[in-house]
């Protein structure tokens, strides 16, 4: 059987995955959550426009048709309710947009967390186990990222990344965590609750 090299001489090969350290739990970034969130609010924005544009249609053909009945301040009334309503959530679907544009013109590809022995490593901050003194999921309130996998130092430091940008689950984080400190460690989800 010939190697996909040969079939497609003009095509450099591709360069072999990186070989992850022994004893070592990685977690990868994930565009895709971020990327999905984009697709959703773009299509809320398209959706809100044409609930607008349906929305002037009617208010305009019920105004020419009882235009003259209602005076200055029916018509007032009639357009501010009409398009009111559409114009809210317009603008609430184009905030969603830019939010979900934002977080996902901030991901960054590699290695978002390492989990071994020694300890865990968030952005390149490594921190040992014996300066660890919690691990969570913890939700920020009017976040556009949702929640956070967080790691808090004895010194007051916490370094976070959104689970929106993580390619696992937290109970695999939690089986890592338990696993590389023998059980004297869990990942604390009780804040996601709150």
């Amino acid at each position: 059987m010939a190697s996909v090299t040969e079939l497609s001489p003009t095509r450099p090969a591709l360069p072999p995955l990186p070989v992850r350290p022994e004893g070592e739990f990685q977690v990868a970034y994930n565009p895709v959550s971020a990327a999905q969130r984009v697709a959703h609010y773009t299509g809320l924005v398209s959706s809100r426009l044409l609930w607008l544009g349906v929305a002037v249609v009617i208010c305009v053909v019920f105004w020419l048709v009882n235009g003259s009945s209602l005076g200055r301040v029916g018509t007032l009334a009639l357009f501010g309710a009409g398009l009111g309503y559409s114009i809210i959530w317009l603008v609430m679907a184009l905030i969603g947009l830019f939010r979900a544009r934002r977080v996902l013109a901030s991901f960054v590809p590699g290695v978002a967390v390492r989990i071994n022995r020694w300890g865990v490593d968030i952005h390149g901050a490594a921190l040992p186990w014996s300066d660890i003194t919690a691990v969570s999921a913890r939700q920020r309130r009017l976040s556009a990222y949702g929640p956070d996998l967080a790691v808090e130092s004895r010194q007051g430091q916490r370094r976070s990344v959104p689970w929106l940008f993580l390619d696992t689950l937290p109970g695999s984080v939690d089986a890592a965590i338990q696993a590389y400190t023998n059980g004297t460690q869990r990942l604390d989800i009780s804040r996601l609750d709150h």
